[in-house]
């Protein structure tokens, strides 16, 4: 009650004790005590609902308080300091102590929801908080148990703060009608004009192909159209969608840990078990994107190098074009109406925070420079990867020329490039001493951005750089067999596939004994396990690639092959983008911890999967496939479609007569735009 005797000067406490709904909904949404804390629950949220929509004469708002007991060191430590075993009999005091393991919970700090009137300042909530637990008795005070509020403005909300509009905002709100507009306006002309102009279908003026470029039945197609040239590629197609599932659901168990559970001791001892290893390792996967980006880019660059001499520069405008446009609109999206899509006690934190570092960071995004420049405040944490990639891809157009030009000298210089992306988290791990990779531990879930691991080793483009160019050798053999009769023997394609198979296995199972809190530090262990095994995932990864690609792998072929992975690996880079918003989302909306489990994650992860590709599939449709198809107009004016031309990740490459014609027309293509 002490925290309403600010508003006395108000007459707040005679309201108070006139037992009125709207004073009873206020109190009773407030937290009474903490549950759970036993087994990791450190959250009592009360109400968040309530607490905003009582009607009170006065606005009120909804804060969490987080309450840390300072627990002195019992007298009798406990012998096995990491075991998750606690005797019933034991004092309490063993379990709430916060010894030093990192897979544990700390159990010795609570976050309380309190509904106040907004008018009341946090410091003097906090004031009040603290008064009130000096005053008190406990049931640990004989224990010399202190306890220390603390109440941060990103934890209190009030019902004014999500109704506000800003001209931002709107400004998104808008650009969505134009793009509605003009999508439902290229949908209506294109059916219209096929129907009864569709002898004249390549004799469209340019306004015309720019509306038809929003055309979904145009758009549609080109989603659903197989590549018959690369038959030996397919098999990503598969290999690519299965990938991104896995991301996703790895990234909802992770945004579930970092909210607030009532079960965290289940947590602790998935971090104990080898099979746990799929999940709190899963950032593997995201290496497997890397590599078949490599190989992808490296094959299709050779092979154009062999026809023409092309234009590194326009190369990397293309990629820029083919990446950025949805890529933009996801941060503008995050950057405005995300903020307004739901609320919750954890909002303002998980939401909130991305809501701000993209308004303030989102030019690092466009720049593709957000892992270096502010990246501890980095708008969308999993965007991390996009710079990654734009790096490399700058890096493989210099090799690849080198290789078009002395192929000993390109293939030296793309073993050194390999060397050293080896030995760099070596060197860095042993360097800063640092552990083999990111642990997936509450520090780092509950505030990602500012992990130190994450800062140094996890999100650098020096860091992450083997998989990719490992890659970029299984691309120039891709390249070499191309066109050939190459086949794999039955024994040597069971070899590799067994072989490549124990590989990915102890890659990532290995990792059990680095998140074995009985395993002892050692640098020199660490640092060869930074260094070696995203280098050993890409290689078995790769195993399979080839072995399903020439040998005798029928059933894994016609599974990874088959057509419906097709258009679903054509979204996979805007499901790439706009997963992470349903989990941060649904995150930062819980009002009351919840129990998590396995089947509780993957059942969430298979909604996430579909509403995922769901939004996926308008983005691409309604930005991505018709920006694209602008800007193709813009560089190939009055040229036929490119069927039966090569690409570099689905990118059409300049040809000589396309480039000169840029260079010298660059006035004419610059009114078109």
């Amino acid at each position: 009650m002490r925290i309403f005797q600010i508003e006395a000067n108000k007459n707040f406490s005679v309201i108070v004790a006139s037992n009125r709904i709207f004073v009873v909904a206020v109190l009773d949404a407030t937290a009474r005590s903490s549950t759970g804390v036993l087994r990791g629950s450190i959250f009592n949220m009360g109400n968040f609902d309530q607490c905003l929509s009582s009607r009170a004469p006065f606005e009120t708002k909804y804060c969490l308080a987080t309450i840390r007991a300072n627990i002195p060191r019992p007298i009798e430590p406990r012998i096995n300091e990491k075991s998750l075993y606690f005797d019933p009999n034991e004092n309490v005091l063993q379990r709430l102590y916060k010894y030093e393991d990192k897979t544990q919970q700390s159990r010795n700090v609570i976050n309380m929801g309190w509904c106040v009137p907004s008018s009341c300042p946090t410091a003097d909530l906090e004031n009040s908080l603290n008064l009130h637990f000096e005053s008190e008795s406990t049931l640990l005070d004989e224990y010399n148990v202190t306890y220390k509020a603390n109440i941060n403005e990103i934890f209190c909300q009030s019902e004014s703060e999500s109704i506000y509009f800003d001209n931002l905002d709107i400004s998104f709100c808008v650009l969505c009608v134009i793009i509605v507009v003009l999508v439902v306006g290229g949908s209506s002309y294109d059916f219209s004009r096929v129907k009864k102009f569709e002898s004249k279908h390549d004799k469209s003026t340019f306004t015309e192909k720019m509306l038809l470029a929003f055309s979904v039945k145009k758009n549609f197609v080109d989603l659903t159209k197989i590549d018959e040239r690369n038959n030996a590629l397919k098999i990503l197609y598969g290999i690519k969608t299965f990938s991104i599932l896995l991301i996703i659901m790895d990234h909802r168990f992770g945004t579930t840990v970092s909210s607030a559970i009532f079960n965290f001791d289940f947590v602790e001892r998935q971090y104990r078990s080898p099979f746990a290893c799929f999940i709190f390792h899963g950032d593997l996967f995201v290496d497997t994107f890397f590599m078949f980006s490599g190989l992808l880019v490296t094959y299709g660059l050779l092979g154009q190098f062999e026809k023409r001499n092309i234009n590194p520069g326009f190369i990397i405008i293309l990629r820029y074009i083919r990446l950025t446009p949805v890529y933009a609109f996801v941060i503008f999206y995050y950057a405005t109406l995300f903020n307004h899509t739901g609320n919750g006690p954890l909002w303002k934190l998980i939401v909130g925070g991305d809501y701000q570092a993209c308004r303030k960071n989102w030019w690092t995004n466009l720049l593709y420079i957000n892992n270096y420049v502010n990246a501890d405040n980095m708008c969308m944490t999993h965007s991390w990867y996009l710079p990654c990639d734009f790096h490399y891809f700058i890096i493989a157009i210099i090799i690849c020329l080198l290789i078009k030009k002395q192929k000993k000298v390109g293939l030296f210089a793309l073993l050194m490039v390999v060397l050293i992306s080896l030995i760099i988290p070596f060197l860095i791990t042993v360097i800063y001493q640092r552990p083999s990779m990111l642990f997936f531990y509450p520090d780092f879930l509950t505030n990602p951005k500012q992990h130190i691991d994450f800062l140094l080793t996890y999100s650098k483009s020096h860091t992450r750089a083997t998989p990719y160019f490992v890659g970029m050798f299984s691309g120039y053999i891709y390249h070499k067999l191309k066109g050939s009769n190459y086949h794999i023997p039955m024994k040597k394609s069971l070899m590799i596939l067994t072989g490549s198979i124990i590989l990915l296995l102890a890659t990532i199972l290995t990792a059990a004994f680095f998140y074995d809190p009985y395993h002892p530090y050692n640098a020199i262990e660490s640092g060869f396990y930074a260094s070696l095994h995203r280098a050993a995932w890409a290689i078995g990864s790769i195993g399979l690639l080839y072995v399903a690609s020439f040998g005798h792998a029928i059933p894994l072929k016609n599974i990874l092959t088959w057509s419906p992975w097709i258009p679903l690996s054509k979204l996979i880079y805007s499901a790439y983008l706009i997963h992470m918003q349903f989990q941060l989302r649904i995150a930062a909306k819980v009002s009351a911890p919840v129990k998590i489990g396995y089947f509780d994650c993957i059942s969430s992860a298979l909604s996430d999967m579909v509403l995922a590709f769901i939004s996926a599939l308008v983005l691409y449709l309604a930005i991505e496939a018709p920006l694209r198809n602008i800007f193709k107009e813009l560089l190939y004016p009055s040229r036929p479609p490119t069927a039966g031309k090569e690409t570099i990740e689905g990118e059409p490459v300049i040809e000589d007569d396309v480039v000169k014609r840029m260079v010298h027309n660059s006035k004419e293509i610059t009114s078109r735009l």
